[in-house]
């Protein structure tokens, strides 16, 4: 392991794969919102106390074939994404295991959305047929079934 005194990690081979996704894993635990380069530079400047990345930097280090980073910023990037410093080493077995944790999540959050999704379009078409049925609705129809709705919504309240 190269000591950090700012020297490349060029023995490391890092993997600008899983910085990609590290951040796409960070995004499923927040709903979806993925940190930016410039959330990220700066958190880990923040808790450094110092300047020791730039957002810039942050997106070369995310493109494949991009610039091995300094121990330094390695450390800074795992402590931010809470990994050890070998997931960022390919070929490791906390490479591949961090890796297979960060597809797990994906895949959790993938099918979550899917089933919100379904959701979603379900009670689409619902709204849609009760808005075709109101629309055939004259004045006084149109009255009673909106008490009537409003009795169905006071008794679901009472039952929950």
């Amino acid at each position: 392991m190269t000591p950090p005194d700012g020297t490349a990690v060029d023995e490391w081979s890092f993997s600008a794969r899983m910085l990609n996704l590290l951040f796409e894993a960070a995004a499923a635990a927040r709903n979806g919102v993925e940190y930016t380069n410039s959330e990220v530079a700066a958190a880990i400047n923040q808790r450094a106390g110092r300047r020791v990345i730039s957002d810039e930097t942050i997106r070369k280090l995310r493109t494949p074939g991009g610039p091995q980073p300094s121990f330094d910023r390695v450390a800074h990037l795992a402590a931010f994404f809470q990994v050890p410093l070998d997931a960022f080493k390919d070929g490791t077995h906390t490479h591949e295991a961090v890796a297979a944790e960060a597809v797990k999540l994906l895949e959790a959050r993938r099918k979550h959305t899917e089933k919100v999704d379904r959701e979603v379009a379900k009670e689409a078409d619902d709204i849609r047929m009760l808005a075709r049925s109101a629309r055939r609705l004259d004045s006084r129809g149109l009255k009673l079934a909106m008490e009537f709705i409003s009795s169905l919504q006071k008794m679901q309240k009472r039952q929950d």
